[in-house]
C-alpha cells in the first residue's frame, strides 16, 4: 500500500511511501479519519521526489489538470483539518507531494532535503515547466520550515512537534497557497 495510517499516543501519522495514481485519493479517504485525532503527521517519503515530476511532464493535459483539481481539494481538506497537521519530510519533494507539505501547519525537513518547485509558464505554442529547489538551511531561513533535522530523526522530531502543538495548540500557520 502506498499510503497508510498508524495512530499512536492520540497522534496519527499518514505515511506516503512510494508515488502512485491513487496517492491523493488515498490520502483523502484517511483526512476524516483523523480529523478526531489531537494531531497529524504526514510523513512524506524521500521517493516521491523525482516521481511527481515524470508523471506531470509524461502526462496527457487531461490528466495533469485532474491531478491539479484532485490535489486542490485535498490540499485545502489537509488546510482546514481541525487538528495541527506537521509535514515530515525525508527528502526533496515536488509537485503533489510539495504542495500537501505546505497545506500543513507545520514542517520538519531533512537536513540533505530541500523543497522543489514547479511552476508553469506559457511560450508561443506551448507549455515551459520551470523547477526551483530550496535548500533545507534556506527553507528554515525563510520559515517555509520549522525545523531541519537528520534525515533519520525527520519521523521522531514530527511527532514530538505534533505533540507541542496538540498541549499548546500552536498558531496555525498554514503557507495558504493561492491557486486557481
Amino acid at each position: 500500500m502506498t499510503v497508510s495510517l498508524d495512530v499512536s499516543g492520540g497522534i496519527a501519522v499518514i505515511r506516503i511511501d512510494e508515488p502512485s495514481d491513487t496517492v491523493l485519493s488515498d490520502v483523502r479517504a484517511l483526512l476524516p479519519v483523523v480529523a478526531s485525532a489531537r494531531a497529524v503527521v504526514l510523513l512524506v517519503d524521500p521517493g516521491l521526489c523525482a516521481a511527481d515530476t515524470e508523471r506531470l511532464v509524461r502526462g496527457s493535459v487531461a490528466q495533469r489538470e485532474a491531478v491539479a483539481a484532485s490535489l486542490r481539494g485535498v490540499r485545502d481538506e489537509v488546510a482546514n483539518l481541525p487538528v495541527p497537521v506537521v509535514a515530515a519530510i525525508g527528502g526533496s519533494p515536488s509537485g503533489e507531494a510539495a504542495e500537501l507539505a505546505m497545506a500543513c501547519d507545520l514542517r520538519v525537513l531533512a537536513a540533505d532535503g530541500g523543497l522543489g518547485w514547479v511552476t508553469g509558464g506559457r511560450v508561443t505554442g506551448g507549455r515551459v515547466l520551470v523547477a526551483r529547489r530550496v535548500t533545507a538551511d534556506e527553507a528554515l531561513r525563510t520559515g517555509l520550515v520549522d525545523r531541519v533535522v537528520p534525515r533519520r530523526s525527520v519521523l521522531r522530531a514530527a511527532v514530538e512537534l505534533a505533540n507541542e502543538c496538540k498541549s499548546t495548540q500552536a498558531e496555525r500557520k498554514s503557507c495558504r497557497i493561492v491557486a486557481p
